[in-house]
């Protein structure tokens, strides 16, 4: 079969190579049938609650090697499961300055280094961003 580009070929593929069916692979996720069917119909980007099911499901991330800042946060956030707000509040910054440095909108200052670290797991000497 030819399967689609992004999370929803993905899916596809993950349930073929399994051999289920798509309420099989929606029970396996713990999800409803129908918000399974509408993500592998690219009908919508799954909530970020539902990114560690998808992660198991599939056996790896769906997404390309995080290489920036913004997208090693993001990629973090989906791991965990956590919505922009949660993620801020785990680093204890404010939503809107979380959900800038994820988009690349805004660079962290020096002071944020060390708890961005601890939320990528990153030890204190691991320089993962680099200003331009």
């Amino acid at each position: 079969p030819v399967y689609g580009e992004g999370l929803a070929g993905m899916l596809l593929r993950r349930r073929h190579e399994l051999a289920l069916t798509s309420k099989q692979a929606s029970a396996s996720m713990d999800i409803n049938w129908w918000t399974y069917m509408t993500w592998e119909r690219d009908g919508r980007e799954p909530a970020a609650h539902f990114y560690p099911a998808i992660i198991s499901f599939l056996g790896y991330e769906p997404w390309p090697e995080p290489i920036s800042l913004p997208h090693q946060l993001r990629a973090e956030r989906l791991r965990r499961g956590l919505s922009i707000k949660a993620a801020a509040k785990a680093l204890s910054v404010d939503g809107g300055t979380f959900g800038r440095w994820e988009s690349g909108t805004w660079k962290p200052q020096t002071r944020s280094f060390p708890v961005i670290n601890l939320f990528l797991a990153r030890s204190p000497l691991t320089e993962f961003y680099l200003p331009e």
